[in-house]
Order: C-alpha cells, then sequence, then structure tokens
C-alpha cells in the first residue's frame, strides 16, 4: 500500500466515529462524489431583520472527505466564503433527527459528516444566497442547491406569496450536480432524497428561457411576506392571515391549485376582503385548465380576477374543433413598452418592461385594439417559431397533449368570446365553419350576458403594452383583484415599482357602493311583475326608481336602467326601446324569437341599459321572471363593481 493510500486509510478510520451507531465502513474500489444534504432553509423563505442564520448540513462520501466549503452571497454579489466547522452529533436535535431518519436500513457503507456554518445579519428587503462545495479525497466535488431566503419587515403589510420557483430555482442552479447526487442516493447512498427530486425532475424538462429568478427582495423591504409552495396555501391563510395574496406564475402542472384550494383561497378573499394578484402564465390552461374553469361556474382563478368569460371559451373548445389550441399563450413578449393608465393607483408613463407575457386576455378589447394585439402576437410567433415548438414539447412531456402554439397564437378562442352572441337561454360561438352551444345555469348566463355587454369596462385595463400583447386587468368587488399578464416579478426597478403600486391598491379596499337603478315601465307592466323586480333589486342593496316614459328624460343618463317591454310597448316607453335597440333586435321581440338585450352608452358614456321584453306583456312578464331566476348577490356585485369601474 502506497504511503498516500495508508494516509487515507488512517483518516478514514478516524471519520468513522461520526457514523451513525448502526454504521459500518468499508473501501470501495468504484470511488462516488459526495452527497450533500442541507437541514435546515429557513421557514417561508425568510428571516427577520439583522437575524444571523446558521446553517446545518451534512456530506455523506464513500472514500473520505476531502474540502468543504460554503459562501454566501448578498444581493447577487460576489461569492464569499463561510466558514463551516464540525457540528456535534446532535447538536440542534430536530435538524439532526431529520437528517438521519432519511437513512435506509442499519448498514451504510460511507462515512457521513455534520457541518454548520453562518450568515450575517442583514437589513429588510435583503437577498440572501447560499451553497455548500464538498470535494472529497478522489478529487470529486458536489454542489448542494444554491438557497436563497430575504429578510423581511415584520412591520409591514402581509404579503403571501405563492411561488414554488424559488425552491425549484435553489435546485436549476446546480441541477447537473444534483441529478448526480440524486442517482447516487439510490444506489449507494440508501439515503431518501425522493422529495428533492420531485422539485428537482420537472426542471430537466424544461428550455432555459422558460425559467426566471424572482426578485422578491423589492418587496421584502417595505412587506412583511412569507413565501409558500401551492400545497401549503391553506395552510398558510390560516395561521399567516395574509392581507394580499400573490399567486406567482404558476404554470407548472405540479404547481397548479386544487378547486378545493381556490375555493378555500376565495372564501378567505370574500370573508377578509384581502388581496389578490396574479401574475403571467398562472392562467395557462395547457397545463393548468382549472386555474381557467369551465362553464359551470365552480371556483376558478380566472373569474376571480374577472376574467369569468375565458372558461367560456374553455368549454367551446371541442365543438369548435380547438381542442389542440389552448386559451391562453405565455412567454410572449413582443418589446414593446408598458403604458400605465391614468387611473388609481398609476398616474401615466410608461416602462420598457422586458418581461415575458401572457395573451389571451385580449377579448375584453374593442376590435381595433384587439386586431393590433392579433398581429402582434402572430408575429412574435412567427418570428420564434423554435421557441413555440418548444413549448409545445415541454407541455406534452408533462400533459401528454400536444398542443399548437402557433395557432394559438392568433388569438381564435379569444376573438369567439368576443364575437359571441348570447340569446335569451344560451350561448354561441362560431370559429371557422365550427360552432358551439352552451347552455349554462340562469346565473352563470345572466352574468355572461352582461359581462359579455360590459367587457371594455369590467375588468378595468389599468396598463397594457403599446400593441395590447400585454396588460393589466383589475376587479373590486368583495375584494381587489388584479391580473398582470406580465412576470413583473422577475423584471427590474421599475417593473417591481409597478408591482408594489398594485399591493398597494388592493390593500387599499373600499367597497364597491350600491348604485341607483332606474326601471322604465309602463303601468301594465310594473303592475304584473315589475314591483317583484324592484323588490328583489332592493333585497340586494340598490335603490330603485320606477319612472315613466314622460319622466325618463330626467333620468336616462343614469349609471344602470332597466327597461321593462318592447318597442311596441304602450304609454311611450316603445319609443325609448327603439333608441336603445338595433332594428334586428326590435324585430326579434316582435317576432318573439328574443327578448333580453344588454346594451352600454346608450344616452350615456359609462352606461348600463336591460331590456326585458315580449311579444305582449304576458311575454314581456316571462323575460322578467327568467332575469329574476339569474339576479343575485353575484351579479348584483357585478353591477356595482361596473358601476365603481366607470366613475
Amino acid at each position: 500500500m502506497t504511503n498516500r493510500l495508508l494516509a487515507v486509510f488512517t483518516a478514514l478510520l478516524l471519520l468513522g466515529a461520526l457514523l451513525p451507531s448502526a454504521s459500518s465502513v468499508v473501501i470501495v474500489t468504484g470511488p462516488r462524489p459526495p452527497l450533500i444534504i442541507v437541514g435546515n432553509i429557513p421557514s417561508n423563505f425568510v428571516v427577520g431583520p439583522y437575524e444571523e442564520y446558521t446553517v446545518y448540513f451534512y456530506v455523506a462520501d464513500d472514500f473520505g472527505l476531502g474540502d468543504v466549503r460554503a459562501y454566501y452571497r448578498v444581493n447577487g454579489g460576489e461569492w464569499r466564503p463561510a466558514y463551516a466547522k464540525t457540528a456535534a452529533a446532535g447538536e440542534n436535535w430536530s435538524i439532526y433527527q431529520s437528517i438521519i431518519n432519511r437513512f435506509y436500513g442499519e448498514t451504510q457503507n460511507f462515512y457521513v459528516f455534520y457541518r454548520k456554518f453562518n450568515i450575517p445579519g442583514a437589513a429588510p428587503g435583503t437577498r440572501i444566497d447560499f451553497k455548500i462545495e464538498a470535494t472529497d479525497v478522489e478529487g470529486h466535488t458536489s454542489v448542494s442547491p444554491v438557497y436563497t431566503y430575504y429578510v423581511t419587515n415584520p412591520a409591514g403589510p402581509k404579503v403571501l406569496i405563492v411561488d414554488p420557483s424559488v425552491e425549484a430555482m435553489a435546485f436549476e442552479r446546480s441541477l447537473d450536480s444534483l441529478m448526480l447526487q440524486f442517482n447516487l442516493s439510490r444506489e449507494f447512498y440508501y439515503y431518501n432524497l425522493s422529495d428533492f427530486e420531485a422539485i428537482a425532475e420537472p426542471l430537466t424538462k424544461l428550455k432555459a428561457w422558460m425559467f426566471t429568478e424572482h426578485r422578491w427582495e423589492a418587496l421584502a423591504g417595505e412587506y412583511n411576506i412569507k413565501i409558500v409552495s401551492p400545497d401549503e396555501l391553506t395552510e398558510a391563510l390560516n395561521e399567516f392571515k395574509p392581507e394580499v395574496v400573490i399567486l406567482s406564475n404558476l404554470w407548472l402542472p405540479e404547481w397548479g391549485l386544487s378547486v378545493e384550494q381556490m375555493a378555500e383561497l376565495e372564501n378567505y378573499l370574500e370573508v377578509n376582503h384581502a388581496g389578490l394578484i396574479v401574475t403571467a402564465g398562472t392562467l395557462f390552461d395547457a397545463t393548468n385548465p382549472q386555474h381557467v374553469g369551465d362553464i359551470d361556474g365552480s371556483p376558478s382563478i380566472a373569474r376571480m380576477v374577472g376574467l369569468e368569460l375565458l372558461p367560456v371559451a374553455e368549454s367551446a373548445r371541442s365543438a369548435l374543433n380547438l381542442t389542440s389550441v389552448p386559451v391562453i399563450i405565455s412567454h410572449i413578449n413582443t418589446g414593446y413598452s408598458l403604458i400605465l393608465s391614468e387611473k388609481e393607483p398609476f398616474a401615466g408613463g410608461r416602462v420598457d418592461a422586458n418581461v415575458y407575457s401572457t395573451a389571451g386576455w385580449q377579448y375584453i378589447l374593442p376590435s381595433v385594439q384587439f386586431g393590433i394585439a392579433k398581429r402582434s402576437v402572430i408575429r412574435f410567433a412567427s418570428e420564434n417559431g423554435l421557441r413555440m415548438r418548444e413549448m409545445g414539447d415541454v407541455v406534452k412531456s408533462f400533459t401528454g397533449l400536444q398542443f399548437n402554439f402557433s395557432m394559438a397564437a392568433s388569438l381564435s378562442l379569444a376573438e369567439a368570446i368576443g364575437q359571441m352572441r348570447v340569446s335569451d337561454d344560451g350561448v354561441s360561438l362560431r370559429f371557422g365553419n365550427s360552432s358551439a352551444e352552451l347552455t349554462p345555469d340562469r346565473r352563470v348566463l345572466e352574468r355572461i350576458r352582461l359581462l359579455h355587454s360590459i367587457r371594455e369596462y369590467v375588468p378595468m385595463l389599468l396598463a397594457r403594452t403599446e400593441d395590447y400583447s400585454g396588460g393589466i386587468l383589475a376587479r373590486e368587488g368583495d375584494y381587489r383583484a388584479v391580473y398582470i399578464s406580465l412576470e413583473l416579478e422577475a423584471g427590474g426597478e421599475e417593473e417591481l415599482a409597478i408591482l408594489k403600486n398594485l399591493i398597494d391598491w388592493t390593500l387599499d379596499y373600499e367597497p364597491p357602493q350600491m348604485p341607483e337603478v332606474v326601471i322604465l315601465s309602463n303601468d301594465i307592466d310594473w303592475g304584473i311583475r315589475g314591483t317583484l323586480l324592484a323588490s328583489q333589486l332592493e333585497a340586494l342593496g340598490f335603490s330603485v326608481r320606477r319612472v315613466t316614459a314622460d319622466e325618463f328624460e330626467t333620468y336616462k343618463r343614469g349609471r344602470i336602467i332597466v327597461i321593462l317591454g318592447g318597442p311596441e310597448a304602450y304609454d311611450g316607453v316603445g319609443s325609448y326601446v327603439q333608441q336603445a335597440l338595433s332594428l334586428e333586435e326590435q324585430n326579434a321581440i316582435i317576432n318573439g324569437e328574443a327578448g333580453m338585450f344588454i346594451k352600454t352608452d346608450v344616452w350615456a358614456e359609462g352606461q348600463v341599459v336591460i331590456v326585458l321584453a315580449g311579444q305582449d306583456r304576458w311575454g314581456t312578464s316571462r323575460k322578467i321572471k327568467a332575469y329574476l331566476e339569474g339576479l343575485d348577490l353575484a351579479y348584483a356585485e357585478l353591477l356595482a363593481e361596473f358601476s365603481a369601474a366607470v366613475s
């Protein structure tokens, strides 16, 4: 035996004392790289101001450890060495126990080393990264995950960030080394790393351009943040009680929320009037269709942020022969600046936002603006054909389904929503030679009718790129909610400043005031069922003013107007119906083909006019009855939200 091997053998015998008591020590002939196990990362990836943090870790190696180096860096600066020293067996017992409990069996053919190092405290708003590198006596080097944590402001408003990418990014930064260690843990070290493998495995399918760093340190200085994974959401709502919840680009299937979780989130927001901010690919239906939902009215993220017509398209895809075309297309960047509106929380301005965006929400736009967005997104897809194909391949690897993202770039389903027709009893959509007929529950149908009519007002468009490919949309009812189609959290100072403005806006919640409803009716229709309609509106919180045609000129600029009767209605009501409806719509009432219409901006900008009419008084009564079946608190709040948006 050479002197070098003799020295190594002697050192290994001495180090064997650090093994769990049941372990044995052997010299192997096929040297393997070390295995590094970090025993603790800060809870919720945050620590308090100026709090020193101690990292405990284990290193396992089959032959012997040559060198261990620990590093940390502050706000993405240069790596600084941290002194790694031996930790006594059992020091910080819960961490030690959690590590050794992962070992399989009673015989381990390797050495283990328990170590620790300290990271200095820092001010709120600081980001800390740390990592460990271990080199064995054979010269093999392994790298731990490069973990991140943030120094938060415990005195600030509570902001819960649902962002599994923070943990996933820790693995992505040293993925090759970690995948080797995962293999070794199964083949030789007999150590259970299955939970870490579950986090890292999806990363092996992604392209580098699909995964970006999020800069939560920009929020940590002002807010009391906590970062959780989707499966921790319910517990965090109950224990942390956040004032704002951010769902950050939850586009991978593993990052999806269940219908039950979304229902719990919605209930929490409604009860506590907490804010909701949803970003970028969280509405990506190719991987998480439940986030968009379907037409049955069950909880979904799309509904929470006011994009309630997206589920209509999701439900119509098959009938329209668009099963391979998602409603939403993600990872779009057309290069146009973001223009901020003059509406609260902004005061105008322009930002060169160099981040990815998501398209598909554009059905809310008028036809001219929609056309601009469509051309721009199509051009981006054409110029980035390889990326579109890569996106299709990645999604197929996760879901088994092949999607056509180049076709999705034509915004086909968004266009179908914008051009859909809402009849008295259902919804009709067309695409090419295909059509879809949907007959949702009456309450869902009446919300669809109203939302389709007011889609240029609700949700509010607070900001948009010059070409309308990206946007920031907001709604307010029982809570304030924002959908940011851009991944602002991956941007620079200007993008993060916008995000802060939106957080502050959702914090500053005020319940929308219930507006006055003006009912125009003659005495006959008022007596048959008009009084019942007024009574139900009042029960929902509206003030109601019934007027005759002789009085209507004084009130025809009201925010919400309901007209009972058709173009031939008695006592002057018909003449106002003729002003509100097209000739085609008037004939549909006369012929008994339709009798429920919602129009906007008839006599004033920012106005809703609802017409309920039949061929005769009894037909009008039936239309009022159908409308009443869909008139509930959610519908009333939507009318109030519209009134607030246009005020």
